[in-house]
């Protein structure tokens, strides 16, 4: 049924349901093979961890699986942009960016919208499940910057994982222990915010990005339990049923992640997006730019984050 005989109110109604219905239906196929193909092309942008993984597996080798997953930090930043900009991943938020920036792009009196402070859209949206090309075009073009993030962040859990080794083997040790490995975590949450920035603001500083993460990372904290969870149920995947949990999970674990850390995100975004002043921009990120919430979110976290000056050059 075409958009003319949708949009004719003379349509039979039960013909109009079944096109909603083959319509929700093709969305749901369409999602889910973007999951399980996201979750493909992570393990291939991430080989260097997944063949130690497979052929070392053994963690008294700990360093090295955090040199490989440092190595393969940006197939994480290239998935995030799969997650921000997929048509067939969209939530109702992101239909708003999208269809803002379409415009921008087919109309010339929005000519220079959005900034070159905020990226543009990853994926083309003419496509149903197209997930290869456009993922590793964002590998590339987002490959320095999450590589950089990516090391930091596994040189600074090298430190905390040879800690908590080191002091497990004293008696006291098990009062710091529980302390760093917590911190561990937060790290992996900072790692996963930053890559939320990265994504996000293709001209920010270095260490804007990291400072911004570490402090966001701890806000809405209690988000971090889902993260955790999920984790740890990708581990026992793993360990029973490897390589269908490596096709199949992969993606799901790290929407899920994404979703988590694109939330805590949310409050740079406010304060970016006000500060900006542009109602286009505020559009973008579902924000009422003369509600209190705003005013008071910005004067709270004005003394944390840097705003807009960072994030421009």
């Amino acid at each position: 049924m075409n958009n003319e005989d949708r949009s004719n109110n003379n349509a039979s109604p039960d013909a109009t349901n079944k096109w909603f219905q083959a319509d929700a239906f093709m969305h749901i196929v369409n999602s889910v093979t973007v999951m399980i193909l996201s979750g493909i092309c992570c393990l291939i942008g991430s080989l260097p961890l997944v063949i130690v993984m497979l052929m070392v597996n053994d963690l008294t080798y700990w360093p090295l699986y955090f040199a490989a997953a440092a190595i393969s930090s940006p197939s994480v930043a290239a998935l995030y942009a799969m997650f921000r900009d997929h048509p067939a991943l969209l939530a109702r938020g992101s239909r708003v960016r999208v269809k803002r920036f379409m415009e921008a792009e087919n109309d010339a009196e929005h000519h220079g919208f959005p900034p070159d402070w905020i990226a543009g859209l990853y994926v083309r949206q003419d496509v149903a499940v197209a997930m290869f090309r456009p993922y590793f075009q964002a590998y590339a073009r987002l490959f320095a910057r999450a590589l950089a993030v990516g090391v930091t962040c596994c040189v600074i859990g090298f430190a905390f994982t040879y800690n908590i080794l080191l002091f497990s083997q004293l008696s006291w040790g098990v009062y710091v222990t529980p302390a760093l490995a917590v911190c561990l975590v937060f790290l992996f949450a900072a790692f996963s915010i930053a890559m939320v920035l990265i994504v996000e603001y293709p001209k920010a500083k270095y260490w804007s990005v990291m400072r911004n993460a570490v402090l966001l990372c701890i806000r809405r904290v209690y988000i971090l339990l889902i993260a955790v969870v999920a984790i740890v149920a990708y581990g026992y995947g793993l360990f029973h049923w490897a390589l269908p949990m490596m096709v199949f999970g992969t993606g799901v674990l790290w929407y899920l992640i994404w979703g988590a850390s694109r939330w805590q995100a949310q409050r740079l975004f406010t304060k970016m997006a006000t500060e900006s002043g542009d109602p286009r921009i505020v559009e973008l990120y579902e924000i009422a730019p003369s509600s209190s919430s705003a005013a008071t979110s910005s004067s709270s976290f004005g003394g944390f984050f840097s705003g807009t000056t960072d994030w421009r050059q």
